[in-house]
């Protein structure tokens, strides 16, 4: 699929919830919701940023489990199904999730612990995005991008929507070569699944985020299950330095 034809898709999508939520739930075998639940371990203080929010379930995850949120979402359509599913959640109120630009943050400096972007479009690319985000963290800080995910082609139905996957986003949906550059491997056990994470410096994915020109030093992580591999890019801002007695 051309670049034309699929900023297209995402742009219908993005105008209708419920094509939105088959296309994030039925072609991605209903992994999507876990993909976006690999935030929530890596969340970093109280205070927490979502850019793009979507349909609002990553955001009342957050909320239900105690943090202080906030969201920007530049779809009208995305802002009233956001907004609904924290009140049919009971998660918070409406005025929470604000229609807005990821390059102007209606807020002001040092505001959040942690900033949040899962799955995003071209937005989390512009330098000045990132210097926004750069801005509104708090010494200390944390972006936690969920840049992109893919199944393994394993079982039955997994292999036909790899080639949907393919079809779609490109050969570049499926990150290989990434071998022998490990720096640190933990693995955890989620409802009997084994989740194994992996540190790898230098890896290309996230590259084209530029994380280092606002200052945001660079991790990168690979998750990974027998099912399915997401690639996670942290920009980190430096703790305040302290002052000497």
């Amino acid at each position: 699929m051309t670049p034309n034809l699929r900023k297209l898709l995402f742009e219908t999508l993005y105008k209708n919830r419920y094509l939105y939520r088959f296309a994030s739930t039925v072609p991605f075998a209903g992994q999507w919701r876990v993909w976006q639940g690999l935030v929530l371990t890596r969340l970093r203080g109280h205070d927490v940023l979502e850019l793009g929010c979507g349909l609002g379930d990553l955001l009342a995850d957050m909320l239900e489990a105690g943090y202080m949120c906030r969201a920007i979402e530049h779809s009208p359509e995305m802002v009233a199904a956001a907004r609904d599913t924290l009140h049919r959640r009971h998660a918070g109120p409406a005025s929470w999730v604000i229609q807005g630009s990821a390059q102007s943050l209606p807020f002001s400096a040092n505001t959040f612990d942690t900033v949040v972007s899962t799955f995003p479009s071209e937005y989390i690319y512009d330098p000045d995005t990132i210097a926004e985000v750069e801005r509104v963290l708090r010494p200390g800080g944390r972006l936690i991008i969920v840049e992109g995910a893919h199944l393994q082609p394993v079982g039955y139905l997994q292999p036909f929507l790899v080639l949907i996957h393919l079809l779609i986003y490109g050969p570049r949906s499926l990150s290989s070569g990434i071998r022998n550059h490990t720096q640190s491997t933990t693995t955890t056990t989620v409802d009997d699944e084994a989740f194994t994470t992996e540190e790898l410096p230098g890896m290309p994915f996230g590259s084209l985020i530029p994380l280092e020109q606002s200052g945001l030093h660079r991790r990168s992580q690979r998750v990974r299950s027998r099912r399915w591999q997401v690639f996670i890019t942290l920009g980190e801002k430096a703790a305040a330095a302290k002052n000497e007695q």
